[in-house]
């Protein structure tokens, strides 16, 4: 199996990740909100982690995701950080509350975020 974009359509942009990763990491496409939100009314915006359920039993993969943001101007990606200091877990399901103008947020697993099994992640709304 490969790292794939498991779907990316008008409602939902998701990434699986079930191999090791190289090169800096894996990311799945970009989400503008204020985009969504201006061009097609959208103002719910949810980003979550879920095991594949063909991996074997829950809770076998062993899978960091982050989820980054970039202001405008920014030359780098930011790793978003929950204010509680805790970290993104699979089974995390939030909404994601910003119409900043020009924030885009992407997530994905760093070259040193995987070890085993296989996971789903990304935005819907």
């Amino acid at each position: 199996m490969a790292n794939v974009v498991t779907v990316s359509d008008e409602y939902r942009e998701y990434v699986m990740v079930d191999t090791a990763v190289y090169g800096g990491g894996f990311f799945g496409g970009e989400v503008n909100m204020r985009d969504l939100k201006e061009d097609k009314g959208i103002d719910r915006v949810f980003f979550s982690i879920r095991e594949e359920a063909d991996t074997g039993s829950i809770d076998d993969s062993v899978v960091t995701v982050v989820l980054q943001y970039k202001c405008t101007g920014d030359a780098r990606w930011q790793t978003y950080v929950p204010l509680d200091g805790s970290t993104l877990a699979i089974g995390n399901r939030l909404r994601l509350n910003d119409n900043g103008s020009a924030i885009i947020y992407r997530a994905g697993v760093l070259e040193d975020g995987f070890t085993s099994g296989s996971v789903i992640f990304g935005f819907d709304w």
